[in-house]
C-alpha cells in the first residue's frame, strides 16, 4: 500500500480489526507509519501509531529494520495519544526477555530514551496510560543503572499520592519489583 493510500485509510475512523488488517497488509510499510505518526493532524498520527503498534504483535520481523527510525521518532513524539502506542512498543523493546537483536540498539539510544521517558513520566499533562508504561520502561533500564531505580522509586511514590486507579495499581507493582 503506497503512502497516499495509507494516508486515505488513516483519514477515516478505524476499528481494532481495521488497524490489524492494515498492519497485516504486506504492502504497508513501517517507515510510512512512523512518518505519519509524526503528522501534524492528531487523528492521522494517532491511527498511524496504533497500526504501528500492531506490527509489534503481527509483523515483528518487518518492523525490526525500522527500529532506529522508530526510536528517533520516540524521542521527538509530542502527540500524547501517539505516546501511548510508542511506549507500548518501547516496553517490548526494553523488556529483558525480548529478542536480543534489540538490545544493542536500545543501548545505543539508552540515555536519550531514559531522559524523554522520565520527562513524560513527570509531566502532569501526560495521560495516565503513558505514565504507567513509562514506569515499566524505566524499571527495565533500572536493572542496569541503579540511579534510575532510585529516581523511579521517588517518582512513583510521588505519583501514588494523588494517582488514579491505574497509577495506584501499576505504581504499587513497580515499587514491589524495585524491592526484589
Amino acid at each position: 500500500m503506497d503512502r497516499d493510500k495509507l494516508f486515505n485509510r488513516l483519514s477515516k475512523t478505524l476499528s481494532k480489526a481495521d488497524a490489524v488488517k492494515i498492519a497485516l497488509d504486506q504492502a504497508c510499510m513501517p517507515a510510512d507509519l512512523i512518518s505519519l505518526s509524526l503528522y501534524p493532524q492528531n487523528e492521522i498520527a494517532f491511527r498511524a501509531s496504533w497500526v504501528l503498534e500492531q506490527f509489534l504483535y503481527f509483523r515483528w520481523a518487518d518492523l525490526v529494520p525500522y527500529l532506529p527510525d522508530f526510536i528517533t521518532s520516540y524521542l521527538i513524539q509530542k502527540n500524547r495519544s501517539c505516546q501511548r502506542h510508542y511506549t507500548k512498543i518501547m516496553m517490548y523493546l526494553t523488556d529483558s526477555t525480548s529478542v536480543t537483536e534489540t538490545h544493542s540498539l536500545i543501548t545505543e539510544y539508552q540515555e536519550q530514551v531514559i531522559e524523554i521517558t522520565f520527562d513524560w513520566l513527570i509531566d502532569p499533562r501526560t495521560p495516565v496510560a503513558v505514565k504507567v508504561n513509562c514506569m515499566d520502561i524505566l524499571l527495565q533500564f533500572g536493572k542496569k543503572q541503579a540511579w534510575i531505580t532510585d529516581e523511579l522509586r521517588s517518582q512513583v511514590q510521588f505519583l501514588l499520592k494523588n494517582g488514579s486507579a491505574a497509577v495506584q495499581s501499576r505504581g504499587k507493582r513497580i515499587l514491589k519489583k524495585l524491592k526484589s
